[in-house]
């Protein structure tokens, strides 16, 4: 799968209403209005009305004039069912996130909120996810647990069943002087009697890529030979990772922050246009899989 046919799921896919905090800025405006030409969501344009309407005429605007009252309106929303997905529009992520984690008003469901990347590789056969890539910076043992099974839920609500969870470290061996071989031992035997999703490690990063590396190592694993999702042990990790897929290897990237209410597309400047509109077309056809 590819994320065209990515986009032709969420094309038959009930339209989403999509509140954009802080929409003021053009590649952010240019994905919302292609989602909208393309059938999949109806804009809520929450900032400054009179920057957006110098921008664009389309959508519904609601005026905010500063980027937290964007930020809270766009996430009141969502908590009294006027919207179906948040975006990150030109505001920093914590102030959106302040936002949604907010005791009283905020909608965070799962104990922990993390990021999830789809990549669609030039020289992979299939869709890879990753997380955490932009959010959990130095997660704990009980972090990754989270991070693991928010994963595995977005991958059965985008339609794949069973998924499978490569652990990754340094090396494919348990060593105590590297605690994220460690973890991801201890993880592997916290999941082992899951019956919906399939975690093993640790792998270095060439076990899940490369055959050829599992041939010369004797890896023989289902995970590995398969994997779905990469969890890695860090942000620095993740992030590298995100970084070298999308800017030497050509991927293809979508991002979604998981764990409350609503799938947030959350972004990052750098990211095009392409890009954004992908995210938007994965939080539609994860909204349809609930």
């Amino acid at each position: 799968m590819n994320f065209e046919i990515f986009l032709e799921r969420a094309k038959n896919c009930p339209k989403q209403r999509l509140a954009v905090a802080s929409p003021e800025d053009e590649s952010v405006l240019d994905a919302v209005l292609a989602a909208e030409r393309e059938g999949l969501i109806e804009a809520i344009l929450i900032g400054n009305e009179e920057i957006i309407r110098k921008m664009t005429h389309s959508g519904k605007i609601v005026n905010a004039q500063s980027t937290e009252k964007a930020a809270a309106l766009a996430v009141g929303m969502i908590r009294a069912g006027e919207a179906d997905i948040l975006m990150k529009g030109l505001l920093d992520t914590r102030t959106l996130l302040r936002a949604v984690v907010n005791s009283e008003t905020g909608i965070r469901e799962q104990k922990l909120l993390s990021h999830i990347t789809l990549f669609s590789l030039p020289d992979f056969p299939r869709l890879l996810a990753a997380s955490d890539c932009a959010m959990v910076i130095s997660p704990g043992i009980e972090e990754k647990r989270s991070i693991i099974e928010n994963a595995a839920l977005f991958m059965r609500r985008i339609g794949v069943r069973n998924p499978k969870i490569a652990l990754i470290s340094a090396t494919e061996k348990t060593n105590p002087k590297l605690p994220s071989s460690v973890e991801a031992s201890e993880l592997t035997d916290h999941f082992r009697n899951e019956k919906d999703f399939m975690v093993s490690g640790p792998f270095a990063l060439d076990n899940v890529l490369s055959a050829e590396s599992r041939k010369t190592k004797g890896i023989a694993d289902e995970v590995a030979e398969g994997a779905d999702v990469l969890i890695f042990p860090d942000l620095d990790a993740g992030n590298i990772f995100y970084k070298a897929a999308v800017f030497l290897g050509k991927a293809e990237a979508a991002g979604l922050v998981l764990g409350a209410k609503a799938p947030i597309v959350l972004t990052s400047r750098a990211d095009s246009v392409k890009s954004k509109l992908n995210s938007i077309a994965m939080a539609v056809v994860y909204n349809h899989g609930s």
